[in-house]
């Protein structure tokens, strides 16, 4: 059979760890292609290697039968292979016009007339001449989505192209997707979490799992109940060591220390969220689900819309971070580089960021302030030469050590932890396990947000579930395995979809 395009065992690994294994992806001319599969499946390093975004370290790719090597993005748009990505990148002091039409040599007004016809294709009005800046997240992917409508292109990768679209908004997409690829043969690959949307516009299914293409082939020849078996992480749940510990159980009680009822903010709503002394919940969902929005909110960092909180049983808001350490909250993001940590100043300096109010009045108070970095640096176990090394130039294991200790140092009484292991090595992982058990062993109560499944096994005492933005499920610690959490992850159960 004759593909307009194909991907043949495509192999890519970053820093020596593979994440796509000997991957075949083929496109037909004229259909839609739905690309799905859990966090970290690869999903993404497929796509930004067919439109040029990343190198692949082995394979190939084929545009009518010819080999191709593209160097850029600019390489796959000549050729026809555009994509929409799920963040906007839209140049926010330009006009909407000036974004869509960048690079295309066209008649001023042909083009105008052009955007037009795909704003009412669309069902959406949006003024051209205002800033991208001014724009609603929603509209901005609106203005990426007609960016590749109007180039032409041949094949046009959407990920996840609803995540911020009313109803409305995405039956005229779907309405316009077919319309395209019946008039025009335009091949779509679409990317999404959301079920429903794959068995109503896809012609064809592809399902990575964990680098590799486990299987693929018609929308005919699957149900919703062999899709979603088919993306469960193939672990012995037999060989992981789950959080059972006698001396932390005897610590737990049934005083719930951190309470969300109906929590709702920018990319979540109707949150319901309780967290009990000396316990570990986990958070999970597919990414976009809305956790670490809920957690910024929490903290402080974003606007809390409806709903409440409660610590210790009383009324809580944090007006920002700082008020929230003060009441006995804090929050260890997900980018500890970015967020977490200050990168060219000491261990030292990090450590005691959070308490700095407390030592400062006119001046640092020195030798407290070595005291206490001392103090976590031993009982974090930081590998450093001393606490007066910089951040950066700890190893990804030990930069996440100091965060931890920097919270730490604030004697919370609650800690969310967002993804409190990515990107460290294996040995630095056991031990960031070790310090959360040992915390709940003080009653302490940890929040650990998590994409990794198998760190929810291991962690949690029980787990909540986000999709679309809200809690759709809570598991006791006996009902915590892959196959709930992977089916409740793409808002379903077992006995059919969640509300």
């Amino acid at each position: 059979m004759e593909y307009i395009a194909s991907m043949k065992n495509i192999s890519k690994a970053f820093s020596g760890v593979p994440v796509l294994k000997n991957v075949n992806f083929n496109i037909s001319e004229g259909k839609v292609h739905s690309l799905i599969g859990g966090n970290g499946a690869g999903k993404s390093t497929l796509m930004k290697i067919l439109t040029g975004f990343y190198k692949y370290d082995s394979g190939s790719i084929y545009v009518d039968g010819e080999e191709k090597f593209f160097k850029g993005p600019f390489d796959a748009h000549e050729n026809g292979i555009y994509l929409v990505p799920q963040e906007p990148l839209l140049y926010p002091y330009m006009t909407v016009e000036e974004n869509i039409t960048l690079g295309i040599d066209r008649k001023k007004s042909e083009l105008r007339s052009e955007i037009k016809q795909v704003m009412k294709d669309l069902n959406v009005s949006i003024d051209l001449g205002n800033l991208a800046d001014q724009l609603t997240i929603a509209k901005q992917q609106i203005v990426e989505l007609i960016k590749g409508l109007i180039r032409k292109n041949r094949i046009i990768i959407l990920d996840e192209p609803t995540s911020s679209l009313t109803q409305k908004e995405v039956d005229a997409l779907f309405k316009n997707i077919k319309k395209l690829k019946k008039e025009n043969n335009i091949s779509f690959i679409y990317i999404t979490h959301r079920m429903s949307e794959i068995f109503e516009i896809s012609d064809e299914i592809s399902i990575l799992k964990d680098g590799e293409l486990i299987s693929g082939g018609n929308i005919e020849d699957y149900t919703l109940e062999k899709v979603l078996d088919l993306m469960v992480p193939d672990i012995k749940e037999e060989n992981i060591e789950k959080n059972v510990d006698q001396e932390m159980d005897s610590k737990k009680c049934d005083d719930i220390i951190f309470e969300a009822k109906k929590l709702g903010g920018k990319g979540f709503f109707d949150v319901d969220i309780n967290v009990k002394k000396g316990e570990v919940v986990g958070l999970t969902g597919v990414v976009g689900a809305g956790r670490t929005e809920f957690a910024e909110a929490v903290f402080g960092i974003n606007e809390i819309i409806d709903g409440e909180i409660s610590l210790e049983g009383k009324p809580f808001k944090a007006d920002n971070p700082k008020d929230a350490i003060k009441k006995g909250l804090v929050y260890v993001p997900e980018d500890r580089r970015k967020h977490g940590g200050f990168l060219e100043s000491s261990i030292k300096r990090n450590i005691v960021s959070s308490i700095i109010y407390k030592l400062t009045s006119f001046f640092s108070n020195s030798k407290k302030e070595r005291e206490i970095s001392q103090e976590y640096i031993e009982k974090m176990s930081i590998k450093c030469n001393s606490e007066d090394q910089n951040f950066v130039a700890l190893s990804g294991g030990n930069q996440q050590k100091v965060v931890l200790g920097k919270w730490l140092a604030a004697q919370p009484k609650v800690i969310i932890l967002d993804e409190p292991t990515r990107g460290i090595d294996a040995n630095s992982r056991k031990e960031i396990y070790e310090t959360i058990k040992s915390l709940s062993r003080e009653g302490i109560g940890i929040l650990v947000i998590s994409s990794d499944f198998e760190e929810i096994l291991k962690l949690s005492d029980r787990a909540f579930v986000m999709y679309n933005g809200k809690t759709v499920k809570e598991f006791k610690k006996d009902e915590i395995n892959m196959g709930n959490i992977t089916y409740a992850s793409f808002g379903y159960i077992k006995e059919g979809a969640l509300n």
